[in-house]
């Protein structure tokens, strides 16, 4: 599939097309589901850390604890966001491409066939 980017040259040509194919969703999944990872690396790492911390008796404690409330929303949030919104959408796109992709070729087939017949 071929979209046209809105670019164009100088003589009011296309300036370049955007090329998508099943492959490139599936790898943008794949890329995707490796950003989850990290953001969930990052997140053991910052609750691991701010769980140490230690204020009891302090104004401040109540502010730890309101962080790390907002922190654990706003990961879970990236989270499903990551896992579904992205990830999954590109996997259904690449799914759908595939089948398109199969039926194209199909039919480029039996076109070449009939060519053969004639």
């Amino acid at each position: 599939m071929k979209l046209n980017s809105g670019g164009y040259d100088d003589r009011g040509g296309s300036k370049s097309q955007l090329n998508v194919s099943s492959s490139l969703l599936e790898e943008r999944a794949r890329k995707a589901e490796i950003v989850r990872g990290n953001f969930k690396d990052a997140d053991n790492k910052v609750m691991g850390s701010t769980e140490k911390v230690e204020l009891k008796g302090f104004k401040s404690n109540a502010g730890i604890a309101t962080f790390q409330k907002r922190w654990r929303r706003q990961m879970k949030y990236m989270d499903e966001l990551l896992e579904n919104g992205v990830a999954d959408n590109l996997r259904v796109s690449a799914a759908s491409f595939k089948a398109e992709e199969e039926e194209r070729l199909q039919a480029a087939k039996k076109l070449h066939g009939e060519k053969e017949k004639s």
